[in-house]
């Protein structure tokens, strides 16, 4: 009996890291709030952009991660045919 030892993830565990996704979003877009009350090249608008630099890597992680959650749950599922 093949035993495979790669372990596929669910789709209660794809939604949930889907809604992680969704909520940075939401982070960055509150952050875009605050940076256009500031004028463009403002202390204060570049006081904001280590923070949005910040969002902006946590989202593109998990964003790979749910991607690829995602990809191995569709690699997962039987071949139609």
């Amino acid at each position: 009996m093949h035993m495979n030892t790669k372990t596929v993830p669910d789709l209660v565990t794809i939604e949930g890291m889907l809604d992680e996704v969704e909520e940075y979003a939401r982070e960055i877009a509150a952050s875009r709030c605050k940076l256009k009350r500031n004028a463009i090249g403002s202390a204060a608008y570049n006081d904001l952009l280590p923070q949005l630099s910040v969002q902006l890597d946590v989202l593109r992680l998990k964003a790979k991660h749910a991607s690829q959650a995602l990809e191995g749950y569709q690699d997962s599922l039987p071949e139609d045919g």
